[in-house]
């Protein structure tokens, strides 16, 4: 199965577009997003679902990973969408779930694809008071498929009357950093709808990295390699993580420090989990 802690930097394409697939390998993104729901107009379901199904049916030797949007399985065209994944064993490493409000939700979802897919991974789009609500429950009681969470901030906003800022929405993406922690799950911030504004990217990166999130979603290439660059550890943040498993290692479970620091469980693994990022995103 993806581990999706170490792709950060996730690229929607309407499933409409089939022109725009190829765009995530180009701009070397962790992964494409086959989006089936919000960027697909009523009119041009099926067009996109058949060229969804056209591209990830076909063997691909590039490293960008595939995931793909459905629309929801209380809707017709979901339940297309989940005939048309399970009736055709697409390349696809993940299938992210809009507006996730229950475990059941994701259990229904695992039940359907695992008739077709072992090791396929779930992400939940969180984008509604109630799923923010629920959340917890959500992540205690969804099946191991459940890989990552995304926050869906416009939706969000939507459904709150609210303003989508990053301010307005901290609480929400709070609970979303919060409830990945209790299963280490992966967890995605909102795309940064502005493609045009790479100071206003940079800033909300620098919140939301630092908030706890580990990756975030995009609408157009030009934010893949700001946002993979955000996530990516410093040269510094790598060499200190290298000598803590080294210490870490020598020690054979005695105590031990670096730099006054002490070196425990939680520290060594969070050094080895830099190192992996790093050297997955040189």
């Amino acid at each position: 199965m993806i581990n999706l802690h170490i792709h950060p930097a996730l690229l929607f394409t309407p499933g409409n577009k089939p022109t725009l697939f190829q765009k995530g390998a180009e701009v070397e993104a962790s992964a494409v997003i086959i989006d089936l729901e919000d960027s697909v107009p009523k009119s041009e379901k099926q067009l996109a679902r058949d060229n969804a199904v056209h591209y990830l049916s076909k063997k691909d030797s590039n490293t960008t990973a595939n995931i793909i949007r459905i629309n929801h399985l209380t809707s017709n065209e979901g339940l297309k969408d989940i005939l048309a994944i399970t009736t055709s064993k697409l390349q696809i490493e993940a299938v992210l779930y809009p507006k996730t409000e229950s475990s059941n939700d994701i259990q229904q979802l695992d039940e359907l694809l695992s008739q077709t897919y072992e090791d396929l991974a779930i992400i939940a789009l969180i984008e509604t008071a109630n799923g923010t609500i629920n959340i917890h429950n959500i992540v205690k009681n969804s099946p191991q498929k459940l890989q990552a969470l995304m926050f869906g901030a416009a939706d969000y906003a939507y459904d709150l009357n609210c303003d989508n800022s990053i301010n307005v929405l901290s609480s929400a993406r709070s609970k979303i950093v919060e409830a990945s922690a209790t299963k280490n799950l992966a967890c995605y911030d909102s795309p940064y709808f502005d493609f045009n504004n790479e100071d206003g990217l940079l800033k909300e990166l620098n919140i939301v990295k630092t908030m706890g999130f580990n990756g975030k979603a995009a609408i157009h290439p030009k934010q893949i390699s700001t946002i993979k660059s955000s996530f990516k550890p410093t040269q510094e943040e790598y060499e200190k993580a290298e000598k803590i498993v080294e210490i870490y290692n020598n020690s054979k479970g005695k105590a031990c420090q670096y730099q006054g620091e002490m070196i425990d469980v939680p520290v060594y693994s969070k050094a080895k989990q830099i190192i992996t990022i790093f050297n997955k995103l040189n």
